[in-house]
């Protein structure tokens, strides 16, 4: 024998029906079978909708009664011809009459009782059963509360087994067509009708199982099994061939709505397997639950899923006269007890000193007054704090059979969450180390579940890029991200999904990822006001986890909010040199925003673009080696004019022809001003520990006296020429000396200064060519022989290919 349960869901239309007995029919060749039933899809919520709003005195409650009326009686219409409709709405018509009269007494009252909600709500139940056994050929109707026999309490009755059994036993042992048994509803023994709370249908279809010693129990819902996380909230969650009976337990308990948490227990003390099956798909295999897994199961992995409840309470009970007091956890867990509170999670610490507590918020205030009245005399003589009730919680439940001896399980944990910057309020954990229990702060639930379902799972792991900018190096860098996002999936199992996109002008928003092959299209206008700020507080409105803010702009406004992205555990990769250039008060802030915080600030770019110079500068420092000097050339445009000029040529035309492919800004003189390869030198020095400021680097501008102030760039190329001479007449002097002329730039001894410097023929800056950089570290290490980092260093594919590497480390930080 087979016990099917169909959830509402599965019982929403006509349609839907149709596809049930289609199930049904085909399970009878197979055997006897038992089906437990649902109300139909929403009939329960509209149900207390209509009570409620008869208890507060609103008309409206006829209109939602009409509603649920109306729709057992269309149904039924759909499904049978006009003479069986006859007689089907006519069995439904006295219940839905004494279901009229319910209400209205309701409505003149203006009192519902928890003994009057139970009553209406069974009224889903019984006209769903009835719908469903004259639908069948051979079903027949069974009155759940003929069957279950319970306490009193109305809404959350506890089963009596024993006599259920009998009453199941003898009811169903012998059945000759398909009994279609009303879940959910139940009956004390002095026939008042009690409910096994929601979803309590399942719990019926186990009981019914375990009576009458069932091959299987298959629960048909509207999702192909237990997911390792709820999918609506985790997009890769994927479903579980099998899980045991406690691991089911866990994780239902714990907020898995997909099964009721009372209905492992008679199917487990039977040893009887329960399927999770789509009636949607029905070819889907499901999820089977059962004592022991399947021998291939055995070396999966240490975490079987996650589950959360997204509205808790805590209430800490704290005080030192806690402390070594035998009987305090027993009055509080009595006391709770007595008034019917349950209690979803407990932590306590090993001083004894505080025990928090989680409960459903609707018990907050009952649970406040009454703990409060039992430890009156402790907090009156301050042996017990005032109880705290924290607000704004969830619980998330890390489960799995294998956690058990696995070392390391919650060190991950821990830095999965920290790296995401996820406050972990509580935790608790069973000796069994089957259940680590979290409670954290509600708005970062989704973050919470997606980064350790990430960690554990193996599903694609994510970072979500942020983009401020839109000029040539963010246009190359999304090039690139898009074509190398397919390599990365494949080999590194990693997934660069870029969220946001945005300009002064223009921003594209999608936490499911901007399309990169038309990003452009996506682009919308931003109002007139919005800000760096904006971008920001939508960033972190979306509360994503693994998030990377990629700065592509020169902004200076934009650099002042890294220390708030830091500080919010939001990682910074940045191609601006405006943040770590920019005055020193912001240079600390950064880099303490960075020490206090779990998130990473990377800036690679600001110095040689694609070249390692600041990592290279990192690993000498952290490796205990004494830097002595760096010297070097970090101009792309000045290495180039001055490779030429080395090579013959006149300063101006050399200057001319930079400008013409493209290597100078459109007015020449912002390179030969020197302040970007300053910004960089100054950023050296800061590495270095060293306090300066912008003015403190010493820099020579190549632009002559007479060349400053309004002009056009044809004007000033003109005007050039007057220094044609000068630079020729240098390079001759050097060259008796057996030296060249370098625009090159040195930090030693504190100070750091650039301009137009004699290099012996022999050293690494003369023998650069193109528009090369080059950085040359003498060390107590590298003093003989200098350590040379050398090679492109501009160019917006260049400096793009920098901030995508940049992310990348980050990404292998943070995943």
């Amino acid at each position: 024998m087979k016990i099917y349960k169909f959830g509402g869901s599965s019982l929403g239309s006509a349609a839907r029906i149709r596809k049930v007995a289609a199930i049904i029919a085909g399970a009878r060749s197979e055997g006897p079978l038992v089906v437990v039933v649902s109300a139909l899809f929403r009939c329960t919520d509209m149900l207390l909708e209509s009570a409620n709003e008869a208890c507060l005195g609103d008309e409206n409650y006829r209109k939602t009664f009409e509603e649920f009326d109306a729709l057992h009686r269309n149904i039924a219409a759909d499904l049978f011809n006009a003479e069986v409709c006859s007689d089907v709405v006519s069995a439904m018509s006295d219940e839905l009459l004494e279901l009229s009269d319910l209400l209205h007494g309701v409505f003149l009252l203006r009192e519902l009782s928890e003994k009057s909600t139970a009553l209406i709500l069974s009224f889903g139940e019984r006209l769903s059963a009835r719908l469903i056994s004259r639908f069948l050929p051979d079903g027949y109707y069974v009155d759940g509360r003929n069957l279950v026999v319970t306490d009193s309490n109305p809404l959350c009755a506890r089963v009596d087994r024993h006599a259920t059994e009998k009453r199941i036993q003898s009811a169903l042992s012998s059945c000759s067509g398909v009994p279609v048994v009303t879940g959910y509803i139940a009956a004390a023994p002095d026939g008042t009708v009690t409910t096994l709370g929601r979803g309590g249908s399942d719990y019926t279809a186990s009981l019914v199982g375990a009576s009458l010693s069932a091959s299987e129990i298959v629960i048909w819902t509207d999702v192909d099994g237990f997911y390792s996380a709820d999918p609506k909230r985790v997009r890769d969650a994927r479903v579980l061939p099998y899980i045991s009976y406690a691991e089911a337990m866990e994780l239902s308990h714990a907020g898995a709505k997909i099964l009721h948490p009372f209905s492992i227990q008679p199917a487990m003390k039977a040893s009887i397997p329960v399927l999770i099956r789509n009636s949607f798909n029905p070819d889907a295999p499901g999820t089977r639950i059962e004592r022991d897994v399947q021998q291939e199961m055995k070396d999966r992995l240490p975490v079987t899923g996650l589950s959360s409840i997204n509205k808790v309470v805590l209430l800490n009970l704290a005080g030192s006269g806690m402390v070594g007091v035998p009987g305090i956890a027993s009055r509080l867990f009595s006391c709770l007890a007595l008034h019917g509170i349950n209690i979803i999670f407990i932590s306590q610490a090993s001083s004894e000193q505080s025990i928090s507590l989680a409960i459903n918020p609707l018990q907050a205030e009952k649970a406040k007054k009454i703990l409060e009245a039992e430890f009156h005399s402790e907090i009156e003589s301050r042996l017990i704090d005032p109880l705290l009730i924290r607000r704004s919680l969830a619980l998330i439940a890390v489960v799995g059979n294998n956690m058990s001896g696995h070392p390391g399980v919650s060190a991950q944990l821990f830095e999965t969450l920290g790296k995401n910057g996820i406050n972990v309020i509580a935790v608790a954990q069973g000796a069994n180390e089957m259940n680590i229990s979290l409670v954290i702060e509600s708005h970062d639930e989704d973050k919470a579940l997606n980064c350790i379902h990430e960690s554990f799972f193996l599903s694609q792991r994510k970072v979500h890029v942020f983009l401020a900018g839109t000029g040539t190096i963010a246009k190359s860098l999304l090039q690139q991200i898009s074509g190398h996002r397919m390599n990365l999936r494949e080999e590194k199992d990693l997934d660069v999904v870029v969220c946001g996109i945005a300009n002064t002008r223009m921003i594209a928003l999608n936490n499911d990822g901007i399309d990169l092959e038309r990003w452009q299209e996506e682009l919308r206008p931003r109002a007139d006001d919005a800000g760096i700020e904006d971008y920001i507080r939508l960033l972190q409105e979306r509360n994503l986890h693994n998030t990377i803010f990629v700065d592509c702009t020169a902004s200076a406004k934009v650099a002042e909010r890294y220390p708030e992205l830091l500080k919010a555990n939001i990682s910074v990769v940045t191609a601006n040199k405006l943040g770590m250039a920019g005055p020193e008060t912001l240079y600390r802030e950064i880099v303490d925003a960075e020490r206090a915080s779990n998130a990473r600030f990377l800036y690679e770019t600001n110095v040689g673009a694609g070249l390692p110079i600041i990592n290279t500068l990192n690993d000498l420092k952290n490796s205990g080696d004494k830097i002595i000097s760096i010297e070097g050339v970090l101009s792309g445009t000045l290495s180039f004019i001055f490779n030429e000029l080395r090579s013959g040529g006149t300063f101006s035309e050399i200057v001319r022809r930079a400008k013409e492919a493209g290597y100078t800004e459109p007015d020449p003189r912002d390179d030969l001003s020197g302040a970007d390869f300053a910004r960089k030198f100054l950023i050296l020095g800061r590495e270095l520990g060293f306090s300066l400021e912008y003015a403190d680097v010493v820099c020579e501008s190549l632009v002559p006296v007479d060349c400053r102030g309004e002009m056009s760039a044809e004007e000033f190329l003109v005007r050039l020429r007057s220094v044609d001479d000068f630079y020729a007449e240098e390079i001759r002097r050097a060259a008796l000396e057996q030296m060249t002329i370098a625009y090159a730039g040195e930090i030693r001894n504190g100070k750091a200064s650039i301009g137009v410097k004699r290099v012996p023929l022999e050293s690494p800056i003369a023998g650069l060519s193109g528009s090369e950089n080059m950085v040359v570290f003498t060390t107590e290490r590298y003093r003989a022989t200098p350590l040379v980092v050398r090679g492109p260093g501009a160019g917006a594919e260049v400096t793009a290919g920098g901030v995508f590497a940049d992310i990348l480390r980050i990404a292998s930080y943070l995943v």
